[in-house]
């Protein structure tokens, strides 16, 4: 597992690439040497105050749906996009629910009640 913080988060930002263009959490084609799925990589970065960069907005309007509008309400970090893969990547596992009326909501706001 790395642990340097600047290469977890190049790790993640590969690994959401590639779960954006292949649905596979995974990452498994992923060409960076790291063995970490992008489930490892949600939960290390589950508190990440870092700011999420901007050019992963239409990445986000695609996971966020009819609920992009909650997301762009504020600076998102990376541990708000953590969270929200890993409840999606937890409903697509069959670990929890799908999601469903508003999700990015609820996971946004139990982010920040923390």
């Amino acid at each position: 597992m790395p642990d340097n913080i600047i290469d977890i988060r190049r790790f993640f930002r590969d690994r959401f690439e590639y779960y954006m263009d292949k649905k596979d959490s995974y990452g498994a084609d992923v060409r960076d040497n790291a063995p970490v799925t992008l489930r490892d990589l949600c939960q290390i970065l589950t508190e990440d105050q870092e700011p999420f960069p901007r050019r992963y907005d239409p990445d986000m309007r695609k996971i966020c749906g009819y609920e992009y509008l909650t997301w762009l309400r504020e600076e998102r970090s990376y541990g708000d996009v953590a969270r929200l893969i890993g409840r999606l990547i937890a409903a697509e596992d069959g670990q929890m629910p799908p999601v469903g009326v508003r999700w990015v909501h609820a996971v946004l706001k139990r982010g920040a009640a923390d």
